[in-house]
């Protein structure tokens, strides 16, 4: 390759990783403008809930108390001490490693190396996705695919600053096994090509530490023993010998594994994805986590390409670079196939569709240049198509390049979940919802009986206890697993017992011993949001497959006018008519609950209607709430909004409503 085509492809590469960077360290002088809001302790926070678990074992790498493959104390209590797999990942997750030694070499906290680390990782794809498609010839398709991907705004949102999260590998290593084991098929002689094979297997190896999905690395040496019997047509010995260099330095293991992997995928993301239950008649919690659901095509397009018509355009192009280009590109169709299941399942998988979008686009500029002849006319033609390109991803993906990413947790939180350290015994176990449950790990060093990576059948007897209106009940579930856990939710199933007969032996009590843990209950501000979820689970009729979806509004701060209107921010209370104004729109008031200090007093307007809070923070300062019946009699409403709870089950220990409100559940 001379100068002259190192320097292209030097440009094409470097572009992609440019503009990638800005995106997602231009909202740094925000977060520096509004440091109070964005950072704790000093510290940046975290902008996704799987940061958590990730520094949580780069922390505890750092302190020495990191043990792995032995038991995890703090992970899916109480099932880690009952059936003692719950362990560490042996090895030690690869971006905890990464973030636990540069914290030490350059003796900064794991929150500032995650604001740059995710940012500086994620642009990594650029690279072998350009040269895969420059070795083509078709510098173009790499360019604009590379540049798309880069900064389509569902890889932005995945990769953003102090994400510490695996997406921002999750493109380079798929890209760059093919890119290795597509140079294997350009090279006769026979000591590179295994040198590419060692390099691929290497490569596959370090994904697998990186991402831990191995049914994925086992799709690819698929793909790669299909093309090479069927394309380079290597038989026998030589495409075993191929495959032996392969998963030698891939670690058989690790294939091994990958069919069980693939199995398990298999199940979650393709039979099970729609099901609105599982496991015997429960229901099917994937269907609420906002990463998992599917969205329509015009959302998707604004996703992945920013614009419907350049997405179209995209597809198209793609269409006619898989008809044209079928034998180069087939070691991409692991990760094509991937990103195509976001058409029909997960919006998380879109991400792994933007770069093929975007390589279809430049391939329709590849392909009209190549049918020009005269070579002073063909560079014109590339230079303003590149030009045409570029301006235009970068006109229709603004708002990627706009998009302002914040904290998943508050200061104010991260503050009390630090002080459950003090607030708590070293043994207790925290009950709530499970989007915290890796916050919590990391601040307080507490048990949590489900999180982020642990959906499972206790999940939907949280959230019974959060919907429930019986005091009582609610205490059974909670002492009921915090004895048996999930290990005895499924041996029942196991035996033949439907799914409500489970339910009604918590409720009744069957499982309520005397705790070996304290376990207290943490309500947090963020449920508010999430209430219609947790009570759709919450009230799940088995017979008809679906809950009740009752959500409470929050109305915002207010402040009382003359004349008992109160103006909130989101509507505004007559107390007078009994009626809350939303919009233009009158809606009847049929009870108002107002707490003051320590007691809630309550009025009756009428038969049919809302209910109404109004509810006075710590700062006093008041805030309003409407919901129905339901919600109302709720123990979340109850325990959380109003405080109004029964002191023969639980105990208030500590009151910072609305950032948390926490109850010792009494043993």
């Amino acid at each position: 390759m001379n100068l002259r085509k190192i320097f292209i492809l030097f440009v094409l590469i470097l572009i992609p990783i440019s503009v990638g960077l800005f995106a997602r360290f231009n909202d740094l002088s925000q977060w520096q403008k509004f440091h109070r809001f964005f950072y704790y302790d000093n510290k940046p926070l975290f902008t996704s809930y799987d940061a958590y678990t990730f520094a949580r074992y780069a922390k505890e790498k750092i302190e020495g108390t990191y043990r792995a493959g032995g038991l995890d104390p703090l992970k899916s209590v109480p099932d880690n001490f009952i059936t003692g797999n719950v362990t560490y990942p042996a090895p030690i997750p690869m971006e905890s490693w990464i973030g636990a030694t540069i914290s030490e070499i350059f003796h900064v906290p794991l929150e500032v190396v995650a604001l740059y680390l995710t940012p500086i990782l994620a642009v990594l794809f650029v690279i072998p996705f350009v040269i895969y498609f420059y070795r083509e010839e078709l510098p173009l398709t790499g360019f604009t695919g590379a540049l798309l991907g880069v900064i389509s705004l569902i890889y932005l949102v995945r990769t953003s600053i102090v994400r510490f999260d695996t997406d921002s590998l999750n493109l380079f290593f798929p890209f760059a096994i093919a890119l290795f084991l597509y140079l294997t098929f350009r090279e006769d002689n026979e000591r590179k090509r295994y040198f590419y094979l060692a390099i691929a297997g290497v490569l596959s190896y370090l994904y697998y530490w990186w991402y831990a999905h191995s049914g994925l690395i086992l799709v690819m040496f698929i793909t790669f023993a299909i093309f090479d019997f069927f394309f380079v047509k290597r038989k026998g010995k030589e495409l075993l010998k191929d495959l032996g260099v392969l998963l030698l330095f891939a670690n058989p293991l690790v294939i091994v594994n990958g069919v069980f992997n693939l199995v398990g995928l298999t199940r979650t993301y393709i039979l099970n994805f729609f099901k609105p239950a599982v496991h015997g008649g429960f229901p099917n919690i994937y269907m609420s986590i906002s990463e998992l659901k599917h969205f329509d095509i015009a959302r998707l397009s604004d996703l992945t390409a920013g614009s419907f018509f350049i997405f179209l355009m995209g597809i198209v192009g793609l269409v006619l670079l898989i008809m044209k280009k079928f034998r180069q590109i087939f070691l991409f169709l692991p990760v094509l196939l991937i990103g195509l299941m976001a058409l029909k399942g997960s919006n998380r998988f879109a991400m792994y569709l933007a770069p093929f979008v975007g390589a279809g686009i430049g391939f329709l500029g590849d392909y009209v240049a190549s049918l020009v002849k005269d070579e002073n006319r063909k560079r014109l033609y590339y230079v303003l198509i590149f030009a045409v390109a570029f301006a235009g991803i970068f006109y229709f993906n603004r708002a990627a390049i706009k998009f302002f990413i914040t904290p998943k947790i508050t200061p104010e939180l991260a503050a009390d979940f630090s002080r459950l350290e003090t607030l708590t015994p070293e043994d207790s176990w925290i009950w709530t919802w499970w989007d915290y449950g890796y916050a919590i790990q990391y601040y307080a060093r507490r048990g949590v009986f489900h999180d982020g990576g642990d959906h499972n059948l206790k999940t939907y007897f949280v959230a019974t206890t959060y919907s429930t209106s019986n005091p009582k009940i609610a205490y059974n579930v909670i002492t009921g697993i915090a004895n048996v856990g999930n290990y005895e939710i499924t041996k029942l199933l196991k035996e033949g017992r439907k799914a409500v007969e489970i339910r009604d032996m918590f409720f009744e009590g069957k499982f309520s011993k005397p705790l070996k843990h304290p376990v207290y209950w943490a309500f947090t501000g963020d449920e508010i949001g999430k209430f219609a979820w947790i009570n759709y689970f919450g009230t799940w009729n088995f017979d008809e497959e679906k809950g009740i979806k009752a959500p409470i509004y929050d109305l915002g701060i207010c402040i009382p006018q003359k004349g008992d209107v109160i103006q909130c921010q989101k509507a505004v209370m007559d107390l007078k008519k009994g009626e809350v104004i939303l919009g233009r729109k009158a809606v009847p008031i049929a009870l108002l609950a107002v707490r003051n200090l320590e007691k809630v007093e309550e009025k009756t307007y009428r038969r049919a209607g809302i209910i109404a809070e109004l509810v006075e923070d710590k700062h006093k300062i008041l805030r309003a709430f409407i919901m129905g019946g339901q919600p109302f009699k709720s123990m979340f409403n109850q325990m959380y909004i109003l405080r109004v709870y029964d002191p023969k089950y639980f105990e208030l220990i500590y009151d910072d409503f609305p950032t948390m409100v926490l109850y010792r559940v009494k043993g």
